[in-house]
C-alpha cells in the first residue's frame, strides 16, 4: 500500500515540480504539455522497476539501499530533468543541477519523517536499525550524484542557454 502510494506521489510531483520549476526560473506558471502524458508514464514504469529490482534483492538492507538511491535518488532527479526539459526553462546546467539536488534532498528528508512517523504511530515497520534513515539519506544522495551526472549533460540548447 505505502509503495503503490509513493509511486502515484512520484507521478504527481512531476506537475509540482514542472510549477516550482516554472515559478522560480520563469517567474510565471505553467500549463503541461502533451510531454507531460510521456513523461508520467516514464516516472510510472521505472518506479515500478525501481521497486520490482529492490524487492527481487534477497537482502533487504541491500534492497532498501537500491530503493532509496534509485527511486529516492536517481529517480526524483530525473522528475526534475523531465520538468526542466519538458518547459524548456531557460537554466544553466549549474542552477539546474543546485536546484533538482536540493528540491530531491528536501524530498527525501520529506519521506524520513513519513517513515518515522507511520513506524511510531502506526507501527509500519520501515527499518531495523537507528542507521537507517542516516543510510537512506546517503543512498538518495549517492542517487542524485549518479542522475545528475548522467541527465545534467543532456539538457537541451533552450533549456541551459542563459537568460537574457
Amino acid at each position: 500500500m505505502y509503495l503503490t502510494a509513493v509511486i502515484l506521489i512520484l507521478c504527481a510531483s512531476y506537475f509540482v515540480i514542472l510549477e516550482l520549476f516554472s515559478i522560480f526560473f520563469d517567474g510565471k506558471t505553467v500549463r503541461p504539455g502533451p510531454k507531460a502524458i510521456r513523461s508520467v508514464a516514464i516516472i510510472f514504469v521505472l518506479a515500478l522497476l525501481g521497486y520490482a529490482v529492490a524487492l527481487y534483492i534477497p537482502d533487504l538492507e541491500w534492497g532498501n539501499r537500491v530503493l532509496h538511491g534509485f527511486v529516492g535518488g536517481f529517480l526524483t532527479f530525473l522528475i526534475c530533468f523531465l520538468a526542466a526539459t519538458d518547459g524548456a526553462f531557460r537554466i544553466s546546467r549549474f542552477q539546474f543541477f543546485i536546484f533538482s539536488a536540493l528540491l530531491v534532498t528536501s524530498l527525501g528528508v520529506l519521506n524520513e519523517h513519513i517513515e518515522l512517523f507511520l513506524q511510531t504511530y502506526i507501527r509500519l515497520l520501515f527499518y531495523s536499525n537507528p542507521n537507517d534513515t542516516w543510510l537512506d539519506l546517503i543512498s538518495n544522495t549517492v542517487g542524485i550524484l549518479l542522475a545528475g551526472a548522467c541527465l545534467v549533460p543532456f539538457l537541451n540548447k533552450a533549456t541551459t542557454s542563459p537568460q537574457k
